[in-house]
């Protein structure tokens, strides 16, 4: 059973984009590993909190 983890900066996700991601990811695997759409994969998103998350040597801090 595969796992994929997800990062994101926290709050930036809807659920209608968390689902798409997760759907996303979902298919990805089946059609690489070439198997039937109902084996599990499982899709771990992970929110990290400003200050907690780095990109290209910057902290990222949300615009407000």
């Amino acid at each position: 059973m595969p796992v994929a983890k997800v990062y994101v900066p926290q709050g930036i996700l809807t659920p209608d984009q968390r689902r798409e991601i997760v759907k996303g990811i979902h298919e990805v695997i089946v059609g690489v590993e070439k198997r039937t759409l109902d084996f599990p994969t499982y899709v771990l998103i992970n929110e990290v909190p400003p200050g907690d998350w780095a990109f290209t040597g910057n902290v990222y801090a949300p615009r407000t």
